[in-house]
C-alpha cells in the first residue's frame, strides 16, 4: 500500500454493529450500505467506498457515533487510484 496522507483520497471498508439503512449512505459521504450479515449473533453493517480525506472518514465516523453504532473496524482498501 502507498504511503497514506491526511488529504489522500482512498477506499475505506468500515464495520459497525446494528443496522444502517440503504437510505443513510448520502450522509455517510456515499458510502455504499451493504446488506445486514449476522456475527455472532450480533447485526453487522458493512459500508464500503471512497473517501476523500481523513476529515470526510471523522464526519463519517462522526455521524455513525451519533446513530449509537458501535464501530468494529476501520480498513483502508487502498488509495483511489488502486
Amino acid at each position: 500500500m502507498d504511503r497514506i496522507q491526511l488529504s489522500t483520497p482512498c477506499r475505506y471498508r468500515i464495520e459497525v454493529q446494528g443496522e444502517v439503512g440503504p437510505n443513510w449512505s448520502d450522509r455517510l459521504g456515499g458510502m455504499r450500505v451493504l446488506p445486514v450479515t449476522l456475527v455472532e449473533g450480533n447485526k453487522v453493517t458493512v459500508l464500503q467506498g471512497r473517501v476523500t480525506d481523513q476529515a470526510e472518514l471523522a464526519g463519517i465516523l462522526d455521524t455513525l457515533y451519533a446513530l449509537h453504532l458501535p464501530v468494529l473496524v476501520v480498513q483502508c482498501l487502498g488509495n483511489d487510484g488502486s
